[in-house]
Parts: structure tokens; C-alpha cells; sequence
């Protein structure tokens, strides 16, 4: 009996190490910024920390930077609906079956996954340049007027949230090929000797059966989007002057360029619950239609 607790309390205290670690180094430091975030502090450690309860939430709301922060995080939700959904799902489509060439197609379409964030935002910032990139060089050598891309406030959040784009299309594809490969080949089978085309197969199996899929991109990208931060640092800096700005930029320039360490803390409480909302909300919304939908094929059984 003593051997058998001794066990227990072995593999409960195993247990406990991850959860202890875990709280330590994810927990804590969201609580920690919780806390900040209702303080006055220049991050200096001498300095005592002034209690400002939601001040600076008030003043936050009160910017209009932050919310043409929001806006520029809602364009890159917005590029990853319209061009990374289609065509991450249509590289899938078409390179889902098991060969050689498919093989070393996926490995080409991953390849931008791989590079590291700073290297590909120098690369992009290269070729987009005003004078001498190799953008504008393709466009005047067909006639076209060679853009500001970087430096035009109106264009630059698309481009970057396009080359944002380019670096995940390859890494969705992969979750795309993970859902395909899951439905039964024999459903696939049924529909072609029932003479089924190929729009069909995929209006009436294949995007039924990848809903689970379909929710995972939708919740990344959507999450994603709202704490972008890497590729607009490396390429822009929130410029030119704050047009290129989202939350998680103006959450470093607050902390780290001002010295407004509880300003910047409120900021990232901010994304924090954007991204919570927007990922519980979405798989609450998306669980809900799936119910009604079990309900009404119920209904009509029963008719």
C-alpha cells in the first residue's frame, strides 16, 4: 500500500513540475503585465511604481494612433481571408497527393516559412525600394511608373501585410494537406464513380469535412493578425510616421522608446484580450452554426 502511494505521489509531483514551470515562465508574466499596466513606470528599477488604476486604458482609447493601429491589424486579417486562404487551400488542392514532384513542390512552397523573419523583411525592403529595387525595375522595364512602396502612407500596410502573405502561404498549405489527407479516401471514390466533378467534390466533401481545419487557419490568422509585430518592425518601424503602426508597435515604442513601461503594459493587456475574444468568440460562433445545422438535418430526417 505504501509502495503503491509512494508511486502516486511520484507521478503527481511529475506532473507538477510542467505546471509549476509553466506558470512561471507564461502565467506570471501575463499577470505581471496586468499589474504594470495599472501603474506609472519608466522601467527603471530605483523608481517607485505609481498607482494610476485605468488611466492609462482611458488615455489608450482616447489615441486615435491606436485605432488606426486596429485598422492596420484588421488589413492583414483581411489579406489573410483573401490570399492566403485561397491560395494556401488551392497549393493543397493540387499538391495533396503523394509523389515525387508533389514532394519537392511542397518543400518550394515552404521555403519562405523557413527564412527567418529578419531576413525577409530586409530582402522584401530591398527589392521595394524607391530607387534601384527590383519591383520597381520589372515595372519600368515594361513601361509601368516604378512605385513609393514602403514610403506611400496609404499603400505601405498592404504591402507588408502582402509580404507577410508570401511568408505563411506555405505553412498553411501544410495545415490545408493535414485536413485532405484526413477525409476517407472511399468517400473521395464514391463521389467520382457517381460521376461527380470536381467542383462538386469539393463543395459537397471536401470543405464539409475540413470545418475543424478551416477553424484552425481562421483562428491563427485572425490572432495572429492582431499581435503582428516581426515584419512591420523590420521593414517599416510603423512608418512612414505612424501609418504602418498595430498595437504590438506601438506597444514597443511606448515601453521601450518612451519609457512608459505601464502605458506600454496597458497596450499589450489590450491585445491580449482582442486575441482571446476574437479566438473564443470565433470557435463559439462557428461550434453554434454547426449545432443548428446537426438540429435542422435532425428535423429533416424526422420529416
Amino acid at each position: 500500500m505504501n509502495h503503491r502511494k509512494r508511486k502516486i505521489g511520484v507521478a503527481v509531483t511529475l506532473l507538477l513540475i510542467p505546471a509549476v514551470i509553466y506558470s512561471l515562465f507564461f502565467i506570471y508574466p501575463i499577470l505581471y503585465t496586468f499589474y504594470l499596466s495599472t501603474m506609472k513606470w519608466n522601467g527603471i528599477a530605483q523608481v517607485d511604481k505609481v498607482f494610476v488604476g485605468l488611466d492609462n486604458f482611458i488615455k489608450l482609447f482616447s489615441q486615435k494612433v491606436f485605432y488606426k493601429s486596429l485598422w492596420n491589424a484588421l488589413v492583414f486579417i483581411i489579406v489573410s481571408l483573401v490570399v492566403i486562404f485561397p491560395i494556401s487551400f488551392s497549393l493543397a488542392m493540387m499538391v495533396s497527393k503523394k509523389n515525387k514532384v508533389n514532394g519537392a513542390l511542397r518543400t518550394i512552397y515552404y521555403i519562405p516559412t523557413l527564412l527567418p523573419m529578419a531576413a525577409t523583411g530586409m530582402m522584401w525592403t530591398f527589392l521595394l525600394t524607391k530607387n534601384g529595387g527590383a519591383v520597381n525595375a520589372i515595372l519600368e522595364f515594361f513601361g509601368m511608373a516604378g512605385q513609393d512602396w514602403l514610403g506611400n502612407t496609404k499603400m505601405a500596410i498592404w504591402v507588408v501585410a502582402l509580404v507577410n502573405a508570401w511568408m505563411f502561404v506555405g505553412s498553411n498549405m501544410l495545415v490545408f494537406i493535414t485536413g485532405l489527407t484526413a477525409i476517407p479516401g472511399d468517400m473521395i471514390e464514391a463521389s467520382i464513380v457517381d460521376g461527380a466533378s470536381s467542383f462538386q467534390r469539393i463543395i459537397h466533401i471536401i470543405i464539409p469535412n475540413m470545418k475543424e481545419t478551416f477553424k484552425i487557419f481562421l483562428t491563427s490568422a485572425i490572432a495572429g493578425s492582431i499581435k503582428v509585430f516581426d515584419i512591420i518592425y523590420v521593414m517599416t518601424d510603423g512608418g512612414p510616421g505612424t501609418a504602418t503602426d498595430v498595437p504590438a508597435t506601438l506597444m514597443y515604442d511606448q515601453a521601450f522608446l518612451y519609457s512608459k513601461f505601464g502605458y506600454g503594459s496597458s497596450i499589450g493587456v489590450v491585445i491580449l484580450m482582442l486575441a482571446l475574444m476574437i479566438t473564443f468568440g470565433l470557435n463559439y460562433v462557428l461550434d453554434e452554426k454547426d449545432e443548428v445545422r446537426k438540429i435542422h438535418k435532425k428535423r429533416r430526417g424526422a420529416v
